[in-house]
């Protein structure tokens, strides 16, 4: 796949940078800020605004001479942008950036302008040379993700995670990263001590596994770890895209899974995390609306070059569509079904037990370890059964979606 090129204006200490964005696929170019006419096309820029005022609007225009790329903007806590540097299409990240940060926050970048991640990128920071950090397990991220809310997502997520820990009896931490919404300590009965959100206004260097050690619940009931973002809404816009990633690679580097909870939506923070994701469970009820919201998503990760680690997990789905017709509307195979149990799951959720330990003989509790299963025992059958007939209505949608 073709290397996407990168514009480093940074100054002198550019060698950690160049070598991490190189291992993540990307082809830095280090410029001289007087000299361009020899620069290629680029199709991201990084540029550090501390350098002479003249020097960053030169570079900046530059970048902008005959469309606007896409810039990352890195200030130091007293920086003001020059005048005339700066737009929409640009993120501002504050100094000092760690290397792998930059190319976290580069690659969500990417997304936005609508390109493919490098083929490196899903692999890159599990090299043991871009982390002093002992790699307790697998360190295998899995986002459980929808783009429509109430489907289920936090359920999945919850009861992935605990099941997930029966069946491994590894370390498995449950992050909930729907900021500004979620809150998975609502249905998940561990005591909260703090969030995400309470590190917002410390810098990138004060973000040390210690301090990612002390946001850290335990459920008593399973020994599942909980990382949370928070739980003021208010206090959503200090959880940054950086600290989100911060806290992820700390949080697969300590563990042997990582099931991360998203938030219903395609905002940077979330498009990132979905980038570095090992594999993304896509979870789908069975009605047209989520259908469709699904059937738009899985065209866009496909050409972001995310379609071949999604997993289409559907639940409630006893109720509505067939399960085959679905498979063929959405283009990939269903990997799980859950059927829906409305009240227990209720109950569950109001007593903060997950269903799995609540209601372990029911059959939405053996539903929910089969998807759990689908990390534990990648290898192990994958036939779902169709669980009942189509209705006549579904086809005007289903041949339209199935040929994205």
């Amino acid at each position: 796949m073709e290397r996407p090129t990168i514009l480093l204006a940074v100054g002198a200490e550019a060698d950690a940078h160049v070598e991490a964005l190189q291992r993540a696929g990307f082809e830095p170019v280090l410029i001289d800020s007087g000299q361009f006419d020899a620069t290629p096309e680029v199709d991201l820029g990084v540029l550090d605004c501390d350098l002479p005022q003249a020097a960053v609007q030169g570079v900046y225009q530059h970048l902008h001479r005959t469309k606007a790329t896409p810039t990352l903007l890195l200030v130091g806590d007293k920086t003001d942008l020059p005048d005339g540097v700066g737009g929409s299409g640009d993120e501002v990240a504050l100094k000092p950036i760690p290397p792998e940060a930059l190319v976290y926050r580069l690659q969500a970048l990417l997304i936005r302008t609508g390109r493919h991640l490098p083929s490196e990128s899903g692999a890159w920071a599990l090299e043991e040379s871009l982390s002093g950090a002992p790699v307790a397990g697998e360190g295998h991220v899995v986002s459980v993700f929808a783009p429509k809310g109430g489907v289920g997502k936090t359920t999945i997520a919850v009861n992935m995670a605990v099941a997930l820990r029966q069946q491994t009896r590894a370390d498995v931490l449950l992050f909930d990263a729907d900021v500004g919404v979620g809150n998975v300590t609502a249905v998940l009965d561990v005591p909260y001590r703090m969030g995400l959100a309470d590190l917002g206004d410390s810098p990138p260097e004060e973000w040390t596994d210690a301090v990612f050690e002390q946001t850290v619940s335990v459920h008593a009931g399973s020994g599942v770890k909980v990382l949370t973002w928070g739980s003021d809404p208010a206090q959503s816009e200090r959880v940054s895209v950086d600290l989100l990633l911060a806290a992820l690679k700390w949080a697969r580097n300590h563990h042997a899974y990582v099931i991360v909870d998203n938030h219903p939506g395609y905002d940077d923070r979330t498009m990132a995390m979905l980038a570095v994701s090992n594999e993304i469970f896509l979870v789908v009820t069975p009605e047209v609306g989520a259908m469709r919201n699904s059937s738009q998503f899985l065209e866009l990760a496909r050409e972001l070059g995310l379609g071949n680690v999604i997993k289409v997990i559907v639940n409630r789905a006893n109720h509505g569509i067939r399960v085959q017709d679905m498979a063929s509307s959405l283009g990939l195979p269903i990997s799980a079904t859950v059927v829906s149990n409305g009240p227990k799951a209720v109950i569950a959720s109001n007593e903060g037990r997950p269903v799995v330990i609540k209601f372990p003989r029911e059959k939405i509790a053996d539903d929910l370890h089969g998807v759990a299963r689908l990390i534990s025992q990648p290898n192990g059958p994958t036939t779902v059964p169709e669980l009942r007939s189509a209705r006549k209505w579904w086809t005007r949608f289903g041949t339209r979606a199935s040929e994205a």
